[in-house]
């Protein structure tokens, strides 16, 4: 069965092809091109002069909708990937939260099964662990009752019981034994990951030395530069320093104004690699609920969706009425705002949440962008990043307009 794509704006590794067609057979892209002269196919589908680009990677969700990663059933995870797909994410790896250990053991296990029996399962690269192993100041939303430093035996645990599903692990580097289970997770292939800290820059710098190479959401829940202890009125670098000046370590970013100011945008474009940039959604559930709508969590509390965060709703205390809870933001409109922010085409804002992402977890050759021979991961959105389609291994498994 082959299909062809038409007529549409085509995001190739190198550059856009205006008119341009993308052939797809058994799951591959096998011809991309332009002119009137297209190729033949069992299949063909108009894009009617939409976008074409790689489909979406985010390395870290929390949920979706009503779907919430450490706390849905196997039924409601079968039915989140459906929910990304209208957003145009072709890979994701669900986030946990700090838990009890057994707990993030028996959801990652939970997730892996849905990944394998899920029609969709492709789309679920594996787990992203965040916490329990986090600093207590900067834990952010992360319950302090569940956090621990590392040791030996949950470490591997962890690599013992879920080591081939878990890709990508956050942990704070001042914590004891923090660079000894960098080096564990490393030598298992998996990607040590900074965040939650008030690491000095000497700390960070120690773990990335031990294999520590992306930084999660940098800008929130961490403290960065400070004033020195001992000379008045000067400034030592901390983790932020470390890991802007170091070209091998990548950095993700929230996708909105409220969690990260544009001109911070703006400054990681500048300093980081071009292939060192990433963009994420960090969502909770309620992301891609219509603005207003309001959540409530298991604890009985509510939040509303706001302009792609969630705001908590305390109508007798209006000291906490109205913070933030997190994010809601999905990842089509995250790379229409970065494309905002830092004042790109889509083109260039993409690849944050696309071919970055994939290099980071080393599946670069198969996904991530589109090239003859890799797999058809694709979303099609118009310049509004409005989702229209979007294939999964060649199949168009959501379509809106089209």
């Amino acid at each position: 069965m082959s299909l062809l794509l038409k007529n549409g704006r085509i995001f190739t590794e190198s550059g856009v092809l205006k008119g341009g067609y993308l052939l797809i057979e058994r799951e591959r892209i096998v011809s991309i091109g332009t002119g009137s002269r297209l190729p033949r196919a069992d299949e063909v589908i108009d894009l009617k002069g939409n976008i074409a680009s790689p489909g979406f990677i985010d390395i870290h969700t929390h949920g979706i909708a009503d779907i919430d990663f450490m706390g849905s059933s196997a039924e409601d995870l079968h039915r989140s990937f459906e929910k990304y797909l209208q957003f145009g994410v072709t890979r994701l790896l669900p986030t946990t939260l700090s838990n009890p250990f057994d707990t993030i053991l028996e959801q990652v296990k939970l997730l892996r099964r849905v990944g394998d029996e899920s029609p969709h399962g492709a789309m679920m690269h594996g787990v992203h662990v965040e916490g329990p192993w986090l600093a207590w100041r900067c834990r952010g939303g992360h319950p302090e009752e569940f956090l621990l430093v590392p040791r030996k035996e949950d470490v591997e645990l962890l690599i013992g019981e879920v080591g081939d599903t878990v890709k990508t692990v956050t942990f704070s580097p001042e914590l004891k034994n923090a660079a000894w289970m960098c080096e564990t997770l490393s030598v298992h292939g998996i990607v040590p990951v900074i965040g939650h800290t008030e690491a000095t820059y000497e700390q960070t710098m120690e773990v990335i030395r031990a294999g520590a190479r992306h930084v999660t959401h940098l800008f929130d829940a961490d403290i960065g530069f400070r004033e020195s202890d001992t000379e008045a009125l000067t400034m030592e670098p901390g983790m932020e320093t470390a890991v802007l000046i170091n070209d091998g370590v990548s950095v993700e970013l929230i996708g909105c104004p409220i969690h990260v100011p544009t001109p911070l945008f703006r400054l990681v474009d500048k300093v980081k690699p071009h292939d060192r940039k990433i963009l994420v959604s960090d969502s909770l559930i309620g992301a891609g609920m219509p603005e207003g709508s309001v959540i409530t969590f298991r604890d009985g509390r509510q939040a509303e969706v706001k302009q792609g965060v969630l705001r908590m709703i305390y109508r007798d205390n209006p000291d906490l009425d109205g913070n933030i809870t997190g994010s809601a933001i999905t990842m089509n409109m995250a790379v229409k705002r970065l494309s905002e922010y830092i004042d790109a085409p889509l083109e260039e804002a993409s690849r944050w949440a696309t071919i970055n992402p994939a290099i980071l977890l080393g599946i670069e050759q198969e996904t991530g962008s589109l090239r003859v021979g890799k797999r058809a991961d694709i979303a099609v959105f118009d310049d509004s990043v409005h989702v229209v389609m979007t294939l999964l291994d060649g199949e168009p498994v959501y379509r809106n307009s089209l």
